[in-house]
């Protein structure tokens, strides 16, 4: 009514927006606790060699090999993930488009060192699933780290897995056969035809 003041909205809507703010900050989760920078002391605690395969990522970005820009923290996170949701997806088409796929194990998990997003990666009835921004690898899971500038490289036919291999690009962990397996893969998406990576 005019000449009453109106009570004040701010304490009814203030757990709403405090709420909306908690969930803009952590979901999709992925964006809230992969998309911002780490320091890299922080490193060996995602997965054991992730600070040797970080190294090799910083000497394969002097050298202009992947994007640098591209292993710094996101500024448009959402944006970004999106991209990276597209990418992962473009990576899993190329392995299942992989002659050797059916060598792969049943799952593996991929890490990305520059922002701490895990996909597993897993087949069954002939066909190549991913499931992005998971936990971490599963116990006695094999594991692939690298990092997204990486996978677009492979993708786009500028960048060899067996180089990113020898170069600690790219760390394979798990039992020898798992270790071939992934690694054969990984080879021969390069002979597989070529995916938009961009």
């Amino acid at each position: 009514m005019i000449g009453k003041p109106s009570k004040p909205l701010i304490p009814f809507f203030a757990p709403f927006a405090f709420a909306g703010l908690l969930f803009l900050g952590s979901a999709p989760a992925a964006i809230g606790c992969g998309f911002h920078s780490m320091p890299e002391v922080q490193l060996e605690g995602m997965y054991p060699g992730s600070l040797t395969v970080a190294v090799a990522l910083r000497q394969a970005a002097d050298k202009g090999v992947i994007d640098a820009a591209a292993l710094q923290s996101p500024s448009k996170r959402h944006a970004l993930y999106i991209g990276t949701v597209g990418r992962l997806y473009s990576f899993r088409k190329a392995i299942a488009a992989s002659p050797a796929a059916a060598e792969l194990p049943a799952s593996f998990s991929l890490g990305y060192i520059e922002s701490r997003l895990w996909a597993r990666f897993s087949q069954s009835e002939g066909k190549v699933h991913v499931d992005i921004h998971t936990a971490g690898p599963a116990k006695g899971e094999a594991v692939v780290l690298t990092a997204e500038p990486v996978v677009t490289e492979l993708l786009a036919g500028r960048l060899s897995a067996e180089r990113a291999i020898a170069e600690g690009m790219i760390l394979i962990d798990g039992d020898e056969s798992e270790r071939m397996a992934i690694r054969h893969v990984l080879d021969t998406t390069s002979v597989v035809p070529r995916i938009s990576s961009r």
